[in-house]
């Protein structure tokens, strides 16, 4: 299937809730057929040096929620739904990138699975990032810190580090690897 490709330098992944600012004619012309079809787009990370600067991997996304800002702009909060492959990119006669997608189940180890006694450093850190957070928490209506796959992915999509990393981290380690680097980060950062 065919649907509009919204690249950024931002990351999320399968379950992730981000807001966008929309202001240019060929995203808001996305975001308007979006919503008049019900087929919501994929926003990718932004990524130098590949055809129209496109990942291999992104999300399709469904919006939840809209709003202006005081300028005017078009706010929208938006859910990853799933992970999309991205294959033969094109531009419109807009200049809004287009492609081939299809569904796929990126990252790997993206699977639900229980947060163990090892593991609740990550959802208790986690769960006090979100307190001191409002808006982020109030993207997420049903957050599922007892995931330690939900966890890891909201880490990877909060975390201040390159969007390479985040992407190498995501989509081409394994899981032992990047819990980790996430208890590496989180041990030095948040206990004595």
């Amino acid at each position: 299937m065919k649907r509009a490709i919204f690249p950024l330098p931002v990351f999320i992944l399968p379950e992730g809730y981000t807001k966008l600012r929309i202001f240019e004619q060929r995203y808001l012309t996305m975001v308007k057929e979006a919503v008049k079809d019900n087929t919501g787009f994929v926003l990718c990370t932004y990524q130098h040096d590949t055809e129209l600067n496109l990942p291999e991997f992104g999300c399709m996304m469904q919006i939840t929620d809209f709003n202006q800002d005081d300028s005017g702009q078009l706010l929208i909060d938006v859910y990853a739904e799933h992970a999309m492959s991205i294959n033969q990119p094109f531009y419109d006669k807009q200049a809004l990138r287009h492609a081939d997608v299809e569904r796929v189940s990126k990252p790997s180890w993206y699977v639900k699975s229980v947060v163990t006694d090892e593991n609740l450093l990550l959802s208790h850190t986690l769960q006090a990032v979100f307190a001191n957070q409002p808006d982020l928490a109030a993207l997420y209506k049903a957050p599922q810190f007892d995931n330690l796959a939900w966890v890891a992915a909201r880490w990877l999509e909060i975390l201040p580090i390159s969007l390479v990393k985040k992407q190498q981290l995501a989509f081409k380690s394994n899981f032992e690897n990047l819990l980790s680097f996430l208890h590496t980060l989180i041990n030095t950062e948040f206990t004595d």
